[in-house]
């Protein structure tokens, strides 16, 4: 029999495990938010003889591995494994081979699985860790603040508004008017959101994030200007995330 301390204690160390081997996954794969361990808690207590003569209980890792390096590997093997098998059976994203066709735009785009019922700010708040986290890999949090992130709920109608040449930054003039000429028109932007918002904007739900909360957006503050948005697309259950940040 275990105690709640043994079983709090050996959670703890089966956490530490889960992270390493998130990290390692995810040097492979940055989109994975998720780890595979087939060992419940129970199997990271271990017994320990020691002195005065006696049986103690103590974290450690399962039976059967070498190393905690041995069990961090097969956590992480195990979870690209699940994450791979998910992935082909999933159809597939038809805006990933047209954004292709648009190489010099400096907008970025992540698109987030809406697992959870929606719950507004705070839907959108994950949606935009589990965004930065595939667009940037954990180079995101670089300089990271979460004290000044913040947002607000903007128009959906105003996601696809005119780019003004001397405007605030916008999603239509991030896409078309980046700190050097490219030959992409109107038509493209709306082609390529045709395809991202397939049932146009009357299920969309948009919040407009501040950019002074990370490395990434250091260029485009500097001068060009910068841009983050988390979409959340009801008809879709799922969540677009918009970010742009460049200089010349």
């Amino acid at each position: 029999m275990y105690g709640d301390n043994d079983l709090k204690q050996a959670a703890d160390f089966r956490e530490s495990i889960h992270k390493e081997a998130l990290a390692k996954a995810r040097s492979a794969y940055p989109e994975i938010d998720f780890v595979i361990d087939t060992h419940p808690v129970e199997d990271y207590i271990t017994e320990h003889w020691d002195y005065p003569g006696m049986w103690y209980k103590i974290p450690g890792v399962p039976d059967g591995y070498k190393s905690r390096e041995a069990l961090v590997d097969k956590i992480a093997n195990q979870t690209i494994e699940k994450y791979l098998q998910d992935k082909a059976a999933q159809p597939e994203e038809p805006f990933w081979s047209l954004i292709e066709e648009y190489p010099d735009i400096v907008v970025d785009y992540a698109i987030v699985p809406a697992d959870e019922p929606y719950r507004d700010y705070e839907s959108h708040w994950e949606a935009l860790t589990k965004g930065a986290l595939q667009i940037l890999g954990d180079e995101w949090k670089l300089n990271f603040n979460v004290g000044k992130i913040t947002a607000k709920v903007i128009n959906p109608e105003l996601l696809f508004a005119p780019a003004e040449e001397n405007g605030e930054m916008n999603y239509r003039k991030a896409f078309l008017q980046p700190p050097y000429p490219i030959s992409y028109t109107d038509a493209d932007f709306e082609r390529v959101n045709a395809v991202l918002f397939p049932n146009g904007t009357e299920e969309l739900e948009v919040f407009k994030w501040s950019t002074d909360w990370s490395d990434y957006f250091a260029d485009g503050n500097e001068w060009w200007g910068t841009l983050c948005l988390t979409v959340y697309d009801a008809s879709m259950q799922r969540f677009v995330v918009i970010m742009a940040s460049a200089t010349d």
